[in-house]
């Protein structure tokens, strides 16, 4: 059995753009495609399950089919340190899709940096 790594960094994120743009502009086959959609499905939940909407730093996963939750953030990686990477992949998939989710995804994660990230002074 492969070596698996349980926690997905946020600044991993940044990949299901590459693999988007490596496949519909550079000719990379359609794996990279199905990847690229099922790891943004990955970083899209490391918002979701916060009820503030903002991811954190490192996600662990819960590989055990036991029922309990499959994404777990430990306190020492939950802070947010406003990264980009998400919201870039998912502009590529909105370019590439025109799928209006990806769009709302986005407006979301905005919308929970906004709320919850501004000084008091902005």
């Amino acid at each position: 059995m492969p070596n698996v790594n349980k926690q997905l960094d946020h600044l991993v994120c940044y990949l299901p753009g590459t693999l988007a743009l490596g496949h519909k502009e550079g000719g990379m086959p359609k794996e990279h495609w199905d990847l690229a959609l099922e790891l943004m499905d990955t970083c899209l939940r490391m918002y979701a399950i916060n009820p503030t909407f903002l991811s954190p730093e490192i996600a662990h996963f819960n590989l055990q089919p036991t029922g309990a939750k499959d994404i777990l953030i430990k306190g020492n990686d939950a802070h947010n340190l406003l990264r980009p990477e998400t919201l870039e992949s998912l502009w590529y998939l909105y370019y590439f899709t025109r799928n209006e989710t990806y769009r709302d995804w986005g407006w979301r994660i905005f919308q929970g940096f906004e709320r919850h990230c501004k000084g008091p002074n902005l």
